[in-house]
């Protein structure tokens, strides 16, 4: 009986651990790749925007990120490859460029992706 009752605190918090799981990662996991907004609209439908655009975050997954912007001569981003998760990039839009849905693909260190899909304009 002595034994029973001093194993039993060891059991409880053998218990409790496994319980909680071991944590989680506020960034994300790193099986998913997600962004803070998925859909980008600027312009009106008969006039394309030119300017600064959205901050956009970056989170899950492994970084650092590299980023593929499909409209050049339409958008530039303010950089190539952004390091850490939850860190962001900027999109500028330029030379008037209408688009409709081009993508921004991001990619991790490990190969997933997740697009930015971007409209401007009509």
């Amino acid at each position: 009986m002595n034994r029973l009752l001093r194993a039993l605190p060891f059991v409880a918090l053998l218990l409790s651990l496994s319980a909680c799981g071991g944590g989680g990662n506020e960034s994300g996991q790193p099986d998913q790749l997600y962004l803070s907004t998925t859909d980008v609209t600027v312009g009106t439908p008969d006039r394309c925007y030119e300017g600064l655009g959205p901050e956009v975050h970056i989170y899950g997954g492994t970084p650092p990120y590299r980023l593929a912007n499909s409209v050049p001569q339409g958008m530039v981003l303010n950089k190539a490859v952004v390091q850490n998760s939850g860190e962001s990039f900027s999109i500028t839009f330029v030379n008037g460029v209408c688009m409709k849905t081009m993508p921004i693909t991001v990619e991790d260190q490990q190969g997933l992706l997740t697009h930015l899909s971007v409209t401007n304009g009509g």
